[in-house]
Parts: structure tokens; C-alpha cells; sequence
């Protein structure tokens, strides 16, 4: 080599070509041997890097061919600065995927640069060409090192990002379906090509996907539902159960497989596994506050180790802790296995739906005054589809589409009813955190207007939520405006959790709705269920809020509503949901006979005797209206003489109850006892009316 010429200083040009030209054989055989002896010297030093373990003897061999490759490349005439760094940051993401330490890569450049100096010893006579040639590599080499770490801090950003990604979202989802979706779309977006299912156990047992992210997962899915590989299970009998899925649910605890491949290699999983690129794996058992699993998350990715690096576990236990308490929250919503949930989605997308509607009657007279709209959905093979079984499987897009429909769809029935003579208000459910969107707004003013229906002819039933009650500035104006146009709105299944009653507090509803779930128990314990009807009842009065009593199965439970003053009630008892062209026949037939003042039924005379005996202790301080009120008959007397039960143990410990009451005692043991006989003797007649009746399932 000549020492005449000018010295290089750029790495990349035409005179670093010339002299790196001369040494590229010897270059990369050097790169070769230097790569395997490193690893020795990692091996020795116990200091082997944990995706070694994750690899087959052939991928481990694969692996530092490709490692003596990319450092031969480094000492290439024709490599350029763009193509080093886009080569740099590609050997930077597969180190860091798949758990190389810093210190580790930052040590092999340093034993690199070592081999390169006794190489450029032997192989370079010059002293000057030798430092300059070292110079080129080393630059060279730092160059290759900083696009690999550039390449780290992009994935730790990235994982750090879905840290606060998923802090969020799991804030704002409104469901289940929105929640796992968006967690298995930010834990999926991870740069470790992520495939994910979240899974729950069913009624019988068996866990079922509910829902995936990415086309492997998609297509892993298909195997399973064909049969192809076992399903996911968490029974330890069976060798899908034995899997990492299997052992976290049981174990409560995360299990992550570096080498899921190699430890897969006699499961039945492997081959399909293989073909999707699954390498590494991961469990996540949801729990419950006591430990109990819940939920599953299986995570998959295409670089072994990846769910053992630093950061992908923190995200792990991160998204375990804030996922369980959020699942757990939801667990009311039904198991829907994924095929099934994509066929209604599709259903819907197909505008497969239809619309029952259910009368709500004035409590005083029986008088029809509202028909709340309920949607299925109808498969191709005219199949109904009710909404227990649906609705959970729909996100907050698809809620709203189907919101969107019924509207539409109550706005031509409205026409249907007219023409029958029939005008009444139409109510419909809406989630609360529809008045948080404006999208909702729009398609409701939209479609009155299209649909030429009055606002006023309008109610939202707002239905209950996990967010605690809480309305933002924001929701409060859009109620404010749907007031103004004339929209009516009510507060739905009141009592069925702490933000409904807070919500009775901070905004005038136009009418409330006492939970159904509430009233059914009554079929068991129909002392709750009255003071149930009782208590809210009187609370929503408190507040000048008209009262609507669901789950009215029959006629004790009706005539108990009506006694306690409810406004309004809808049930079973009064009639089912139905296609709006049997809603006339339904008006013409249903007949009302209850009289509040004058129960036929054992339950409501044990709401009308819970009302007089809290009147009773009411009046404490006032003696002369107890002895004037219990002087007055009683409306308990009307039912003991309906039912021919005058003399017995009802009327007895009737009069020995209004007895103490004159004495002032109610507060004595003897009235509680009293009380006590009283409604078990209630509680007996009813069961037996309940019996006789052969009463039928809640609806």
C-alpha cells in the first residue's frame, strides 16, 4: 500500500473503499471467528444472554452466522452511511426484542475492535495505513452502535408509551368489548409482532375466546374453532391445559415461555404455531381481590425472549394489575365466544335488526302511556337473537349503529301505531357516555327530523355505568340541549349501583326506573322486594321524580307498586315485548283491575301494612294522629276479607299490632315480634298464591 496518498477521513467514501478493499477477505473471516469466540467467552463467564436458551442448536449456529454477517458488512468497500444505519437500527430491534443486554452489545464491539487491531497487525505492514484503516473501522463501529442503541430508545419509548395508553384507556372504556379490544390493540402494537386472546370461563366450565388481535391470532383462532389444535383450556387433565395458559390460571401468576417453540416441540400446537411465527409466549391470569383468575390474556410473539426483556415484563404486571380490577368490574357481562360475537357484529353491519317494544302503564288507571323499544337482531335463518346474548359483544361503534337503527326503526313504527290510533311516547336505552359524544346528539336530532317524530314523543333511558356517577361540564350540556329540543330523559335501573342515586341528585330527570333485578326478588323474599319499591320509590318522590316500577311479573307485584305510589310500571305481568303490529291487539285485550286501597294479594298487603307501620313510627311524636290514624281501617283489613280470613293469625296479629301502636310501644320487643309474625304469615300467603298461580320466569 502506498504511504503517498492523503489520509481518509470519511468512513463511507471512495478511499475508505480502496483501503478496506484490499482486507475484505481477510476481514470477514476475522468477523467470523471473533463472533464464535466472543460467545465462548459469554458461555465461561456465565454470562450467556437468555435467548441463547430460547434457540435449537441449528438456530443458535443461524444466529451467529447472521451476527458475523452484519460484522462483516461493517468492514464492506461498498457499504454507505444510509444503508449502515438502516442495517444498524435492524440488528438494534432484533437484540433488543429478543433481551440482549446493553452491557453485553456494548462488550462485543469492544472485543470486535480488539480482533480487528491484532488483525490489522498482521495483515498491515504500514504503521500510517494500519492507525487509518483501525480509524475507518472504529468510526465505523461506533456508527453501527449508536444505530442500534437509537433503535433501543425507539422500542423503550414505545413501551413506555403503552404504559400511559393503556392507563388511559382503561379510564375511558364504557364496556367490556371496548376495554379488551383497545388493551389487546395497545399490548398487540408492542414492536415484537404481538398476536393476543382474552379469554373467560362460561357456565359450563370451558374458557372461551372472547376476543383477538392480529391476523395470526385470527387465523389460530379458525384452527381451534376447526379442530385442528386443541382450544385454549385451563383444565390440568388435558394437554392443552398443561400449557402456559393452563398453569398461569391455575397459579394466578404470569408465565412467559422464552422458547415456546422448543418447549411446544411434542404438543400439537407446534406445526400451526410454527407456521404463524409464534417463538415466545405469554400468560396473563386476570384476578379477582382474592386471587381467583377471571380472565386470560395469551400473548404470542415472533422473537423468543421477548416477553422476559426488562420493559415487556413491567408492561406485563402493569397491565395484570390494571386489567384484573377493570375486568372484575364487568364480570356481570355474559361469556360470548369470539365466532359468535363476530356474527352479530356482522348481523348488525347487515342491518339485521329489529325492534320489540314493551308497554309501560300509568299505575293509577292502566292506562298505556309509553312502549320502550328493545333490539335483537334476526340471523338469515329467522332466528331472534334477544339482547342479553348480544349486546355484550358490541363496542361503543357498534352500540352507537345500533342506537342509530332504532331510532329509525321507532320512527316508522311511530307511523304504524298513529294510524291504529295509538299515540304514545317511545323510550329507548342510552349509555351514559353517549352525552359525553356528540356523535349521539346528532343522530338523534337527525333522525327525529328525518323521521318527522316530535322531540317531546322521545325518552332516553339512561342506562346505569361503572364510571361512579360523575357528569363532566360537557355532559351536562348536552343534556341540557336535548331538554331544550324537547327530548325527555330518565334514569334508568335506579338502585342497581351507587352513581345512579348520585345522578338523581345532580340532575331533574324527567322519570326514573326502579331496577327490575330489584323487584323479581320478590318470588323469594318479598319483604325486600317491597321496601325495595318502598324506599326508592319515596326518594325519587323526594326529588318531584315520577317513579316507573320494572319487573312487574303479576298481579301481587303490580297492586304492590301501585299501593306504594309508585307512577308507573312495565313487566311480564303487564305485557311482554312485541312487534309493533301487535300492539293494538295487546291495548285491546289488557285489562287492569287493581285497586290500591282494596289488594287482593298477600304481597300487596304486606306493602300496604310496611307503609302504615312506617307511617306509624313517623308519627312518635304526635300521639293524637296515631290513635286517629290506627283507628282508621286498615287497607290490610280489605285483604283479610277478599281471602276469607277473618279470625286468623293475619287479622290477629293485625289488631295486636295496632293495639301497641295506641300504647305508643312500637319501638317495644313485643311489636317487633309482632311485626316479624306478621310478614312471615304474609310471606307463607304469597308463596302460596305464587305456587297456585304457576308463575312463570322474569322477563
Amino acid at each position: 500500500m502506498a504511504q503517498s496518498r492523503a489520509p481518509v477521513h470519511d468512513p463511507y467514501g471512495a478511499g475508505a473503499a480502496e483501503l478496506l478493499g484490499a482486507l475484505q477477505a481477510d476481514l470477514a473471516a476475522m468477523a467470523a471467528d471473533a463472533v464464535g469466540q466472543f460467545y465462548a467467552v459469554l458461555r465461561d463467564a456465565g454470562r450467556m444472554p437468555r435467548l441463547v436458551s430460547a434457540l435449537s442448536a441449528r438456530e443458535f449456529a443461524q444466529l451467529q452466522a447472521r451476527e458475523a454477517e452484519h460484522l462483516a458488512a461493517l468492514f464492506s468497500a461498498q457499504l454507505d452511511r444510509t444503508g449502515h444505519l438502516q442495517r444498524a437500527q435492524r440488528a438494534g430491534a432484533v437484540h433488543r426484542l429478543t433481551g440482549v443486554a446493553l452491557d453485553t452489545l456494548i462488550d462485543a464491539y469492544g472485543f470486535y475492535q480488539d480482533r480487528t487491531y491484532w488483525l490489522l497487525q498482521e495483515r498491515v505492514p504500514d504503521p500510517q495505513i494500519r492507525e487509518e484503516l483501525l480509524r475507518l473501522i472504529v468510526q465505523r463501529m461506533l456508527q453501527d452502535l449508536q444505530g442500534q442503541l437509537q433503535r433501543y430508545a425507539n422500542i423503550n419509548a414505545a413501551s413506555a408509551a403503552a404504559f400511559s395508553d393503556l392507563n388511559r384507556h382503561v379510564a375511558s372504556a364504557e364496556n367490556l368489548a371496548d376495554l379488551v379490544r383497545g388493551a389487546l390493540e395497545i399490548i398487540g402494537a408492542l414492536p415484537g409482532s404481538v398476536s393476543a386472546f382474552f379469554a373467560r370461563v362460561d357456565d359450563a366450565g370451558d374458557l372461551q375466546v372472547e376476543q383477538s388481535y392480529g391476523a395470526a391470532a385470527e387465523t389460530y383462532h379458525h384452527a381451534m374453532e376447526a379442530g385442528e389444535v386443541p382450544k385454549l383450556s385451563i383444565d390440568p387433565n388435558v394437554p392443552a391445559g398443561q400449557g402456559p395458559g393452563g398453569r398461569a390460571w391455575r397459579s394466578g401468576e404470569i408465565v412467559v415461555s422464552d422458547a415456546w417453540l422448543l418447549e411446544s416441540d411434542k404438543m400439537p400446537w407446534r406445526e400451526i404455531g410454527a407456521r404463524l411465527g409464534f417463538r415466545a409466549s405469554a400468560a396473563v391470569p386476570l384476578v379477582d381481590e382474592n386471587g381467583r383468575s377471571i380472565a386470560l390474556l395469551s400473548l404470542y410473539s415472533a422473537w423468543p425472549g421477548f416477553f422476559s426483556t426488562e420493559g415487556t415484563q413491567s408492561l406485563l404486571s402493569h397491565a395484570q394489575l390494571l386489567l384484573s380490577g377493570a375486568v372484575q368490574r364487568r364480570m356481570s357481562a355474559v361469556v360470548v365466544p369470539l365466532r359468535k360475537q363476530l356474527s352479530y357484529r356482522r348481523l348488525l353491519s347487515e342491518r339485521r335488526v329489529l325492534f320489540h317494544y314493551q308497554p309501560i302503564i300509568d299505575l293509577r288507571d292502566g292506562s298505556l302511556v309509553k312502549l320502550e323499544a328493545l333490539g335483537r337482531l334476526r340471523a338469515p335463518d329467522g332466528e331472534i337473537i334477544a339482547p342479553q346474548r348480544f349486546l355484550p359483544a358490541l363496542g361503543g361503534e357498534e352500540l352507537l349503529r345500533l342506537f342509530e337503527l332504532g331510532l329509525e326503526q321507532i320512527c316508522a313504527d311511530v307511523r304504524v301505531l298513529e294510524r291504529e290510533g295509538i299515540e304514545v311516547t317511545m323510550a329507548i336505552n342510552f349509555p351514559a357516555a353517549g352525552f359525553a359524544d356528540p356523535r349521539y346528539e346528532r343522530t338523534i336530532l337527525g333522525v327525529l327530523r328525518r323521521g318527522e317524530l316530535p322531540a317531546h314523543r322521545m325518552e332516553l333511558e339512561v342506562l346505569e355505568t361503572h364510571d361512579g356517577g360523575e357528569w363532566t361540564p360537557g355532559r351536562q350540556e348536552a343534556i341540557q340541549r336535548l331538554r331544550r329540543a324537547g327530548v325527555q330523559i330518565a334514569q334508568d335501573d335506579l338502585g342497581s349501583g351507587h352513581s345512579s342515586l348520585l345522578r338523581m341528585d345532580q340532575y331533574p330527570f324527567n322519570g326514573v326506573k326502579i331496577d327490575g333485578g330489584l323487584v323479581r326478588g320478590a318470588l323469594h323474599n318479598p319483604k325486600r322486594a317491597v321496601e325495595f319499591m318502598l324506599y326508592l320509590t319515596r326518594l325519587a318522590h323526594a326529588f318531584d321524580i315520577p317513579v316507573t316500577v320494572e319487573g312487574l311479573e303479576n298481579a301481587g307485584i303490580i297492586e304492590a307498586a301501585a299501593i306504594l305510589g309508585a307512577d308507573r310500571g312495565q313487566g311480564y305481568g303487564i305485557g311482554r315485548p312485541m312487534p309493533v303490529g301487535q300492539v293494538r291487539r295487546w291495548l285491546d285485550g289488557y285489562r287492569y283491575d287493581i285497586n290500591a286501597r282494596r289488594p287482593r294479594t298477600a304481597i300487596g298487603a304486606m306493602a300496604a301494612y310496611l307503609l302504615w307501620d312506617q307511617q306509624i313510627v313517623g308519627m312518635a311524636d304526635r300521639p293524637e294522629l296515631i290513635a286517629q290514624f290506627v283507628g282508621a281501617r286498615a287497607i290490610v283489613d280489605e285483604f283479610i276479607r277478599a281471602n276469607n280470613l277473618q279470625g286468623g293469625a293475619i287479622e290477629r296479629l293485625l289488631a295486636r299490632n295496632h293495639e301497641l301502636a295506641t300504647l305508643f310501644d312500637s319501638a317495644s320487643r313485643e311489636t317487633a315480634a309482632v311485626r316479624t309474625q306478621l310478614i312471615e304469615e304474609l310471606t307463607r300467603h304469597w308463596l302460596e298464591e305464587v305456587r297456585g298461580a304457576h308463575a312463570g320466569p322474569s322477563g
